[in-house]
């Protein structure tokens, strides 16, 4: 292969499946559509079209602008390699993007054919006046989205929302990117503290032990379910040194995803070979002997970029201010890309993660608060206190484009997850005595091992005056549970008295001759076809309908053996309905109407299969964008509700059905750049969410919860950070992170406290030939307050302390 841009019609000769399809896929649009045509030199030359593409490579916005007007382009290599643009953002005819895009590159176009195009350099004798106007560039240098030098905090495209590359002002529901430069000034360690510190109405789901990393979204929990590339993870602690970014959807995306909580949904995008080599070596330590070290290498392997690799490393390890609490983490990612063509391309990921840490269920409360114990009191022992996880990974995603128009998608991902317990858990709520909590024995293994994979054929057509981008595609969904030869014994465990805690009690040997007293095993799958139309009419009018069906099959199964699981089935249509009105450029109103189908089911304590959770979600609002979309906002009321929902059985591992919940309020966010000089991230929500029915709970020995606030919700919170950069090597910044107060359980027998967290930064970095040396030094939680992140909301056993004042420094190299 040559070092050539070259997407000419000879330059690969298709195969003939290729033909097969690409002649179904033709056919296809050929019924329903009037025939799309490239604007070349030969006529078309003063249509315009719409553009939205971003800032950054140039070689990949011309890629980009070619395939949007159906030109084939062509050009070397070397002459937009280290190039960028500013890209386009409107309405253009050819000639008027051509320009734009290569405004003070030195370059310019001609036709060589009627839909080809090819890029040189322009001319140094009299004609280069004529052939490409002189253009004077200010203002600051413009990034692709992945390149890791990027430090905008803005992003005016996001694809989780539609599975299509849409721009945020024209997707009708709220979306909001975290992109890598903000969890790099903030220096984040834990994935959540990405989303929780940055996105309005999203709280941290403290579990079972912090178990997992989970959120909770709009006044409802999203369980165990993170979404990696699109794809439905279960259960982990997902590290951030892999991430490109992460983008957060409010609201039910069970039409596009399947069974998900109709809260929202948390998303994030790894990184992914890039095509310019990148070298990334960074150290970090911090308090409570925090050490982390991250690499990562990108570029291509071959001299025609076919093949792209990229390397992720991390490692970790850290105590902690709560006792016994040490936590070690290795982390490897490779990927490889093999672009097969100038239309098809293949992602290939492996991740491997291993932890060692500690289960820790915080602070039991005592009548209306967590109790008045130092925040670092530990509820078990030491002699049982060593839990690990183990995650492996295996992800491809296939794409191919049949023309300028019409693109296929595969994806798929493999995930095993391994859990060792091996802690004390609190075995209820405080006693009579209020001093004493009884504790209880967990041992053994958990293997987790889910499928998941989607197809998606995607195209743009015109009908009528009416501009259609179509989706259709299927995905399928498997999760096996087996906890097998556990102990979860209640019994055995002294209690413990938490003002004057005795940590050194039990015995390792006498744990281990427990018998064995615990077997759970869950299945859940499904399948779903969806089909999804985004329509423009006048440009200004943008209508979203789509619909999905799911066939579902799921079931559990408890306590000892032999286990025999409880299946049952269900079968729905999920429909979704959105618009955008944008009468200015600058401004778009929107609204929605989306239902869901939840995924919690779990075991009544007769040991049958709950009925699905589902939602239903109304939406309106407003969204702008000022300084060429350098600054954006989303602001929206909504009104959601959830029935069926479950909630568990004080000291048992089953669930039954509360009723219904509603949740509803106001959320603003505000992301960009105020000045040249100064980046703003900054959010509120207003969240009322309540339990509005209530199913019978005497059987069970538990109260009414009809009128009571959802756990861990706070009717008000918010974050404002700010970060101030006078030139390229020096940066400061301060923010604050903010929660009212908040029902520490279902009953809402105790509440926590509302806080203020401030947290600030400073970098600066050295240009050392062509590398740069970047050091960075945050502070968080600077007014030292004491706060809670969150607490278990079946009961009240414990509420998780925030962390005090700490420090991160940091050393990067990248080169």
């Amino acid at each position: 292969m040559s070092s050539t841009l070259h997407t000419s019609k000879s330059s690969l000769a298709p195969s003939r499946l290729h033909l097969a399809i690409q002649g179904i896929l033709l056919a296809s649009a050929l019924t329903v559509s009037a025939p799309i045509h490239a604007e070349s030199s030969n006529g078309h030359a003063s249509i315009k079209r719409s553009y939205h593409i971003g800032g950054g490579s140039l070689s990949q916005a011309l890629r980009q602008f070619a395939t949007s007007s159906g030109l084939l382009f062509s050009a070397e290599a070397t002459l937009t390699d280290g190039k960028t643009t500013s890209g386009l953002d409107g309405e253009y005819t050819i000639e008027e993007g051509f320009r734009k895009l290569l405004a003070g590159s030195g370059l310019t176009y001609s036709f060589t054919g009627e839909d080809s195009v090819a890029i040189k350099v322009v001319d140094s004798g009299s004609n280069a006046a004529s052939t490409l106007p002189a253009v004077t560039v200010l203002g600051k240098a413009v990034y692709d989205s992945t390149d890791p030098f990027n430090p905008d905090y803005n992003r005016s495209h996001a694809s989780t929302a539609t599975k299509t590359d849409t721009p945020i002002m024209e997707t009708p529901m709220s979306i909001k990117v975290v992109p890598r430069a903000v969890m790099d000034d903030q220096q984040i360690v834990l994935f959540d503290d990405a989303v929780i510190r940055n996105v309005s109405g999203v709280q941290r789901n403290f579990d079972f032990g912090d178990l997992y990393q989970g959120f909770i979204v709009r006044g409802f929990s999203l369980g165990a379910n993170i979404y990696r590339d699109g794809l439905r993870q279960n259960t982990g602690y997902f590290e951030p040194a892999g991430m490109e970014r992460v983008e957060v959807l409010k609201g039910a995306a069970a039409m596009l995803y399947g069974r998900t909580q109709p809260g929202g949904l948390v998303n994030y995008v790894t990184k992914k070979p890039l095509d310019k080599a990148h070298y990334s070596l960074q150290q970090q330590f911090g308090s409570y002997d925090l050490y982390r070290t991250t690499a990562d290498a990108t570029g291509p392997i071959d001299d025609d970029k076919s093949l792209l690799y990229r390397l992720n490393i991390a490692y970790s390890s850290n105590n902690s201010f709560r006792n016994y609490n040490e936590n070690e983490r290795i982390y490897v990612a490779p990927s490889l890309t093999w672009r097969l063509s100038d239309q098809t391309e293949m992602t290939v990921q492996l991740e491997h993660q291993h932890d060692d840490y500690v289960m820790d269920f915080g602070i039991p409360a005592v009548g209306n608060r967590p109790a008045q114990v130092p925040k670092s009191f530990f509820v078990g022992d030491a002699a049982v206190n060593n839990s690990s996880m183990d995650s492996n990974q295996i992800a491809t995603i296939i794409s191919h484009r049949f023309n300028a128009h019409w693109k296929i998608e595969h994806k798929f991902n493999w995930h095993e997850w391994t859990h060792e317990f091996n802690s004390i858990f609190p075995a209820g709520s405080i006693n009579a005595d209020k001093q004493t909590i009884n504790r209880a024995l967990m041992t053994g293994p958990t293997d987790r091992e889910s499928f998941a994979t989607n197809l998606d054929i995607s195209g743009e057509f015109d009908t009528f005056g009416l501009k259609h981008k179509l989706l259709i595609g299927g995905d399928y969904f498997k999760l096996t549970t087996d906890t097998y030869d556990n102990h979860w014994t209640y019994g055995v465990i002294p209690a413990l008295d938490i003002f004057n805690p005795n940590n050194h009690m039990l015995d390792a040997n006498a744990i281990n001759a427990v018998p064995n007293d615990f077997w759970w095993q869950e299945k859940d799958q499904w399948y779903g076809v969806y089909a999804q139309d985004q329509i423009t009419l006048w440009d200004k009018l943008h209508f979203l309908v789509g619909a999905r069906y799911d066939i579902l099959d799921y079931g559990t199964g408890c306590c000892s053996e032999p286990i025999s699981i409880d299946d049952r089935e269900d079968n729905r249509l999920n429909p979704r309905f959105g618009i955008v009105y944008q009468p200015w450029e600058w401004l778009s109103v929107f609204g929605n109407y989306v239902e869901s189908i939840g995924t919690n089911n779990g075991l009544t304590p007769t040991k049958t299969v709950n009925k699905p959770e589902v939602g239903t979600q109304y939406e309106i609002g407003f969204k702008t964008e000022f300084f060429d979309g350098r600054l954006s906002s989303n602001l929206a009321y909504y009104h959601l509700t959830k029935e069926n929902m479950l909630t568990g059985v004080p000291g048992l591992p089953y669930r039954i059905p509360v009723g219904e919940a509603r949740s509803q309020g106001i959320e603003l966010d505000l992301t960009g750049e105020l000045t040249d000089y100064l980046s703003l991230l900054g959010n509120y929500a207003y969240t009322d969410a309540i339990f509005t029915k209530d199913n019978d709970f005497a059987p069970w020995g538990m109260t009414s919860k009809q009128g009571n606030r959802l756990p861990n919700v706070p009717e008000h919170s918010g974050s404002l950070w700010l970060t101030f950069h006078p030139d390229e090597r020096f940066k400061i910044g301060a923010g604050m992170f903010a929660q009212g107060q908040r029902a520490g359980n279902n009953d809402n027998t105790y509440e926590l406290p509302g806080f203020v967290r401030v947290d600030a930064m400073v970098s600066y970095n050295w240009k050392i030939g062509g590398s740069k040396l970047t050091t960075q030094f945050n502070v968080n939680n600077l007014l030292d307050k004491d706060y809670f992140r969150g607490s278990r909301v079946q009961d009240s056993t414990g509420a998780l302390p925030g962390e005090p004042i700490s420090f991160i420094g940091s050393l990067r190299l990248d080169y």
